[in-house]
């Protein structure tokens, strides 16, 4: 199914459909948007955040969420979540999440939440980009855009700033991101869209490094882990810059660094993710 045939929906729409249901005091069924090839990661930990959001006290807030990838998904079978109330605390809580299909794991991740306190902030300072309005005018002129079937298909938009180019490239990215609203989600959900959002850019970073205009012709390539730590409430309806680096790929793998800013310069987020770039052997 080509880009033109998706169905775009707003991201309200999205959540209706792929919000996990509670089915057991720490078990939850959730369902996947379709057509997809393989089942999108974005999606998984969307998932697993907001069922273990379910099993915790509201003045609890998500922070930090540990993930790792086991098997590819299938779209077409309803996915297990088993939620682990490994910790409850009175500042800190930790719950573990792990995703089935057919029986097996395909993914877990380690979610720690924190209640809201007092305290010395700091952050870097927001790169200096061009608008997501420039962007828009930029990608028009452009030819060759890849296509936004997956993005569609999730409510999501994106506006890329940096061009991929076929030849070997500084291994950095930025994009602005919105979801299709309007979204007036509560936190929980402003957190799962941009949680969703955080895995789209990040993994494809390393392969800028090399001179080929379509990776996955050359390499064998699936997320591996992925990291997220929460730092303000994101607004995921109005755009959102990702900007993404890859310090260091080697033994198959590349490593990759993100960061998430509102448009009014804070810095809403930090993500890490390591991915598999195993060198196809039918080159």
């Amino acid at each position: 199914m080509n880009s033109n045939e998706i169905p775009r929906l707003t991201f309200a729409e999205v959540l209706d459909v792929v919000t996990p249901k509670r089915v057991g005091d720490y078990w939850f069924i959730g369902d996947s948007l379709k057509p997809q090839f393989r089942l999108f990661g974005g999606q998984v930990v969307a998932q697993c955040l907001l069922a273990a959001y379910e099993t915790v006290e509201d003045h609890f807030t998500a922070h930090s969420m540990h993930c790792y990838f086991l098997r590819a998904g299938d779209a077409s079978v309803p996915i297990e979540l088993e939620v682990d109330p490994i910790r409850n605390g009175r500042s800190f809580c930790t719950r573990r999440v792990v995703a089935r299909q057919r029986g097996e794991a395909i993914f877990n991740t380690s979610i720690s939440y924190h209640v809201e306190e007092e305290g010395m902030s700091h952050s870097l300072g927001m790169p200096d980009v061009i608008s997501p309005e420039e962007a828009i005018r930029l990608n028009a002129e452009r030819d060759g855009l890849l296509p936004h079937s997956l993005l569609d298909l999730f409510g999501v938009e994106r506006e890329r700033i940096t061009e991929r180019l076929p030849e070997a490239q500084e291994p950095v990215s930025q994009s602005w991101y919105r979801v299709i609203g309007p979204f007036e989600g509560c936190l929980r959900t402003q957190q799962a869209a941009l949680a969703m959002i955080s895995d789209f850019s990040l993994y494809s970073t390393a392969f800028s490094a090399f001179p080929y205009e379509r990776p996955e012709k050359v390499f064998v390539g699936a997320s591996l882990d992925h990291a997220i730590w929460f730092h303000d409430i994101p607004k995921m309806d109005e755009w959102v810059l990702y900007d993404t680096y890859s310090p260091w790929s080697g033994g198959a793998r590349g490593y990759n660094r993100g960061s998430l800013w509102s448009r009014d310069g804070k810095l809403i987020a930090s993500t890490a993710q390591e991915g598999l770039m195993r060198i196809r052997r039918d080159r």
